[in-house]
């Protein structure tokens, strides 16, 4: 009897050491980022879409009508195909231009690699807004095309044809796609490696077949996620549309954030929300699922400049391929150069011929008193939010790196998800985020808005370097006597400094641009881009043209400063292990 009391007794125990959980205390931070940023918010956004409203206020009643009524609204169906017909096609459009670039790139330029990647890269540096706003001053009906149009002859006035179509929205979305699937496709093309290209070519295989069988297979990956990069930041847009489309352009991004905005109504805004991460999340599967991949290179396995010594490339090839690249810089830097040149010009029309030169517009901003304190109010969010996502960003990056434990390869997806959902839904989870845990309205909440998304890129670019180093530094380092903050700071961190810094620019960029998420969160504390879509939605004055062009420039500063960064430490780290 005593051992069968003793058998029980064990029995009983044993189920409660299995359920005893270790948590690490270094990784609390961490939990509790993914708690209040990540899980909670977006829990809060499901529970919402099973409530009602009425007069504004929210019923807390279980239901299901909100996705009832999406099931049988025409309107609904309609504005969700107008809204993944425009990102698809202009996705599609931007993957048709940047896949050659970044194959001439990659594979066929012989020199100033560096510059001809920058040159594709820098729009994505420059505001949204001044990118977008651009394709009015060309399509509107007292834009360049029309100017053009009727001093040539071939219309006699201008025509309203031009801007505020769906055509409009897909030229503006394939615009801006352009960057993001040739940086995907472009490392993919550098790693293909020279021996099977010479293999293909030893075998009697012709270009077009050595393309078919060896580059596409090894690049068509790449390429869906660079149509899947360009696909998310464009289908959850609302500015673009409500700028250059007009009615014409309405998406469901424009419907949810009427719903959240005028409307006041919650629970249906956050169905549609959730109708629409579904739906993403269905067509980049689908999409991946096309673009299988079948072979992986990492490393320096491909040696772009070994494939050129073995195989040079026809005049012919280089020559077209160097025009293509041409047009398509032409096509990305055209509109913001006429945006600079209009901020130069001596008249409120935004047309040819120019009337003279003049500084006015730009000295009319500085006795603009909402500008000044707009500019004051990103200037303190841009502040707070690099140096919040750059320690956080790092510190988790640390910790994910060094405290590898179960589910670390989850969590480091969660913290990263901000960075795949559309636009417009975050916006609104930060809302829901910020209301339930109290955060104040204004300024605090742009702050957390935004370094939701920003930490994350932080966190990754600084966790990529950290998996590149060689592990037995900080074991040697230990060995040697150091403690870990020493090692950190005397062996790693000057390792992964040169990605600190870049994330942090980067921030600074995303900071100062961000239009779709702060719109939400900022309430009467406008910031800059903020204050600029108001103005541009309300009334227009060509010094617009001026703070756009203010805007370039700053961006251009941190491009140049980000590269001068990167390449000191290439050159100063170019010899150490694990490099």
């Amino acid at each position: 009897m005593a051992s069968l009391a003793e058998a029980a007794s064990a029995a009983e125990v044993k189920p409660r050491k299995r359920l005893a959980l270790h948590i690490d205390p270094v990784r609390i931070p961490v939990y509790a980022w993914l708690l209040l940023i990540v899980v909670l918010p977006n829990l809060l956004l499901i529970a919402i879409s099973f409530l009602t409203a009425s007069n504004g206020r929210l019923n807390f009643v279980l239901s299901f009508g909100n996705y009832a009524r999406l099931l049988g609204s025409a309107g609904f169906w309609r504005l969700l195909e107008a809204t993944l017909e425009f990102s698809l096609i202009a996705s599609l459009c931007g993957a048709l231009a940047a896949y050659p670039m970044a194959y001439f790139v990659g594979r066929i330029a012989h020199r100033n690699k560096a510059l001809l990647t920058i040159l594709v890269l820098v729009p994505l540096w420059i505001s949204l807004l001044m990118r977008v706003f651009s394709w009015r001053l060309i399509l509107g009906q007292n834009g360049v095309l029309n100017s053009f149009l009727v001093t040539s002859g071939l219309l006699e006035q201008p025509s309203a044809a031009f801007l505020y179509t769906a055509a409009s929205v897909v030229l503006t979305f394939a615009y801006v796609s352009i960057p993001f699937v040739f940086i995907s496709c472009l490392n993919a093309f550098e790693k293909i490696p020279a021996a099977l290209i010479e293999a293909s070519e030893d075998s009697g295989a012709s270009k077009f077949q050595t393309f078919c069988f060896v580059i596409w297979p090894l690049t068509r990956r790449s390429l869906a996620i660079g149509f899947s990069l360009a696909f998310l930041v464009t289908v959850g847009d609302y500015v673009t549309p409500s700028m250059v489309g007009g009615m014409n352009g309405t998406t469901l991004g424009v419907l949810i954030s009427s719903q959240f905005g005028m409307a006041n109504n919650w629970p249906y805004g956050a169905a549609l929300s959730i109708a629409l991460i579904l739906c993403v999340g269905v067509v980049l599967a689908v999409v991946l699922w096309l673009c299988p991949a079948r072979g992986v290179f990492s490393g320096d396995e491909g040696g772009a400049a070994k494939a050129r010594t073995h195989a040079t490339p026809s005049a012919l090839t280089t020559l077209s391929g160097a025009l293509f690249y041409a047009l398509a810089i032409a096509f990305l830097y055209a509109p913001l150069l006429l945006m600079v040149l209009f901020s130069l010009n001596d008249s409120t029309l935004q047309s040819f011929p120019l009337q003279g030169f003049t500084w006015r517009w730009y000295e009319a901003l500085a006795g603009n008193g909402g500008l000044i304190a707009a500019a004051q109010r990103s200037v303190i969010v841009a502040v707070c939010v690099v140096l919040a996502s750059t320690l956080i960003g790092t510190g988790f990056a640390l910790t994910l790196h060094y405290r590898r434990g179960p589910g670390s390869q989850l969590i480091e997806l969660l913290l990263a998800l901000p960075l795949a959902m559309p636009a417009v839904v975050l916006g609104i989870v930060m809302v829901l985020g910020t209301e339930l845990v109290g955060v104040p309205s204004g300024l605090p909440r742009t702050v957390v808005g935004q370094a939701s998304f920003i930490m994350p890129v932080t966190m990754l670019l600084v966790l990529t370097r950290l998996r590149r180093l060689d592990p037995s530094l900080m074991e040697a380092s230990r060995d040697l006597g150091a403690g870990r903050f020493r090692s950190f700071v005397h062996v790693i961190f000057p390792l992964i400094r040169g990605a600190v810094i870049s994330g942090a620019l980067l921030g600074l960029t995303l900071s100062a641009d961000d239009v779709m998420v702060t719109l939400f969160l900022s309430g009467p504390s406008q910031t800059l881009p903020i204050w600029v879509f108001n103005q541009m939605r309300f009334g227009f004055t060509p010094s617009v043209n001026a703070v756009f062009t203010i805007l370039g420039a700053i961006a251009l500063t941190s491009v140049v400063l980000s590269q001068v960064v990167v390449r000191l430490r290439t050159n100063a780290l170019s010899d150490m292990p694990g490099d």
